[in-house]
């Protein structure tokens, strides 16, 4: 009786709360849902098919600076475009431009194939989460956006908590951790985006574009994208702080990254069952933290909650590097470490970077998101440099500096000047 009383209770609470959604956000929370599912799934494979491909780490490192560098090229042009064009059309290219990723891992013989696929990765990852993350501060109200944000990922993370586990039967009956048995991982994630596309652009309702009337005729005209970014620059007193907070976030990740499966492959003995529990702990973790520590950013800031949970993540890092057996291993899937999966990563690391992505949105005004990811984007290419030194590292023994130099960067370099930038909900 008391069960069933609490089961209604907590439907009437979901139900009330999904309610103030607009539309899109439900839309999101299928869509991006299942593209996030897919993305996963071989996301821990990824730098040992490249090896099994025949790439050394100098050249794994080659592989991620190539992308870097791309990114860095387009990233100005591809934010002054959504800004102009609207987010639907540019967020549906980033999902073609991933299935076409998955098409051309899932058909690769050797390593070199991989390179237009980490190109057309770096363009599609700028035009996917970011372009989310838009919809959905566009769309929420600025008390709830943090919680919002963490609602969003913990939908995601339902569904995620299985694709590890999925992706260890596939690989270990496939012929394991080799370029055979990863191989089918690349063809399931290309039929999951497919899907995704038709879901985007059948139900989607776009977001206006902010440029009116009158600013389109002067850009049909003119082209002003150097015109726009100046007065970006000049209205904007911290856009500078986040330039460098990005450009080091990126580098720090950029250096270990590539090799932490390799680490934790090569190094520490992990099988494909332990990647698995490894990524379900990550993912189980996020399902649990991430709405309660949303709400608590709402409450008393997103960067002291983003401070908060810092010491968490570096404990994580060191624990990859120290841990004497696969189960302390496994702890790490519960803290994260920097750079270890995806860019906002799994664990306690993924819970951290919801205060700090939303921070950096509400930084700028609606009509100038799209300028502001392409402007710090284009310091992203300190990534280049950045996975070329842990490739060189790597290759002359310095595994484990490789692993705890971006715990040094972050705490000397990104968090002080965080800390100098006010809040400043838009």
């Amino acid at each position: 009786m008391i069960l069933s009383r609490l089961k209604t209770a907590l439907y009437d609470v979901l139900s009330d709360f999904l309610k103030g959604f607009d539309r899109r956000l439900k839309v999101l929370f299928v869509a991006i849902g299942l593209q996030n599912w897919s993305t996963s799934l071989p996301s821990q494979y990824n730098q040992l098919y490249a090896t099994s491909l025949g790439a050394n780490p100098i050249e794994l490192g080659s592989l991620n600076s190539i992308g870097s560098l791309v990114n860095s090229i387009i990233s100005a042009p591809l934010g002054w475009v959504i800004d102009r064009y609207g987010v639907k059309k540019m967020l549906l290219l980033g999902l073609a431009l991933s299935a076409i990723v998955s098409g051309i891992y899932g058909c690769a013989f050797s390593w070199w194939m991989l390179i237009p696929a980490i190109i057309l990765t770096q363009i599609g990852m700028r035009l996917i989460m970011p372009l989310t993350d838009i919809i959905i501060i566009g769309s929420t109200n600025p008390k709830r956006r943090a919680l919002t944000m963490g609602f969003s990922r913990t939908i995601w993370a339902i569904p995620n908590i299985f694709a590890p586990v999925v992706a260890a039967i596939i690989v270990y009956n496939f012929g394991g951790i080799n370029s055979q048995g990863i191989r089918p991982l690349y063809f399931v994630q290309l039929f999951l985006f497919i899907l995704t596309i038709v879901i985007v652009s059948i139900m989607l309702k776009p977001l206006p574009t902010h440029f009116d009337e009158k600013s389109r005729s002067h850009h049909e005209s003119k082209i002003s994208f150097i015109e726009d970014y100046k007065t970006l620059i000049k209205s904007e007193r911290w856009l500078k702080h986040w330039m460098i907070i990005m450009s080091v976030h990126r580098f720090g990740t950029g250096i270990s990254m590539p090799f932490i499966p390799l680490w934790i492959v090569q190094v520490k003995g992990a099988d494909p069952y332990l990647l698995g529990v490894l990524g379900t702990l990550s993912i189980a973790t996020s399902l649990l933290l991430q709405i309660p520590m949303g709400r608590l950013a709402d409450i008393i800031g997103r960067k002291k909650v983003y401070l908060i949970l810092c010491p968490f993540v570096y404990s994580g890092t060191l624990l990859l590097v120290l841990a004497p057996d696969p189960l302390t291993l496994s702890i790490v899937g519960i803290l994260g470490a920097i750079g270890m999966g995806s860019p906002g990563g799994g664990g306690i690391r993924g819970v951290r970077f919801i205060p700090f992505i939303t921070m950096y949105w509400e930084s700028v005004s609606a009509e100038k998101r799209g300028r502001l990811q392409g402007l710090t984007g284009i310091f992203g290419i300190s990534g280049v440099i950045a996975s070329l030194l842990g490739g060189f590292l790597w290759q002359n023994g310095y595994r484990e500096l490789v692993l705890l130099l971006p715990i040094l960067i972050e705490a000397l370099i990104l968090i002080p000047i965080l800390i100098r930038i006010p809040e400043n909900p838009q």
